[in-house]
């Protein structure tokens, strides 16, 4: 008997996605993974996730690049560090998650809200040195388009009374002295990343 739940979409394979994601800094030590399964019983957010990082670490093994990369999962992590500190082979789980995050990005999976905060903050670091909440924010909002902004105005109100408490400062504050200097540390340390992960 036929099921009929089964997909016949033909199901995508990346053979390289699991050699490229072990030469991650981090990404080499998901392979101690013993599927124990700490990390999810540990995690404060496994609800939310697609998959908990045990089964993520499985898919990335099966080669599922799309899976991997388009489940919230890493997005999901708060980085509380609770499944680092449990994790009975010393798997630094948070920095493995950071590592999925910048493969996502680097791959345009960048579907949900958390992909564009964290580009938004690192191209407002980029630019000044340090974060300016307002352009954080300016940043995050044109990535997101104009559904994400009318929703901005609709708390409006809240962003009225964080400007009037000095919660949210309305002029930027001036670029970091060395500000060159902090981006071609920022350039040298990329190019070693890139040489290490070929």
């Amino acid at each position: 008997m036929a099921d009929n739940n089964v997909s016949s979409a033909p199901i995508k394979y990346d053979h390289n996605f699991a050699q490229e994601f072990f030469s991650t800094e981090n990404g080499r030590l998901a392979q101690k993974c013993m599927q124990c399964g700490m990390c999810a019983v540990s995690c404060a957010t496994k609800d939310l996730m697609d998959h908990s990082p045990r089964r993520l670490f499985n898919l990335v093994r099966a080669g599922k690049k799309d899976e991997v990369l388009g489940s919230n999962t890493m997005w999901m992590c708060t980085s509380c560090c609770t499944c680092k500190v449990r994790c009975p082979r010393g798997i630094p789980l948070v920095d493995v998650m950071h590592d999925l995050k910048n493969m996502a990005i680097a791959q345009n999976y960048v579907s949900y809200p958390q992909a564009a905060f964290y580009q938004a903050f690192w191209q407002e670091v980029l630019n000044r040195g340090r974060a300016f909440e307002g352009g954080v924010m300016a940043r995050y909002y044109l990535k997101r388009g104009w559904g994400e902004i009318k929703k901005a105005f609709e708390m409006k109100d809240l962003g009225m009374s964080m400007l009037k408490h000095g919660r949210l400062p309305m002029v930027p504050p001036r670029k970091i002295k060395g500000l060159k200097e902090l981006q071609q540390i920022i350039e040298k340390a990329q190019a070693l990343q890139r040489k290490e992960a070929k």
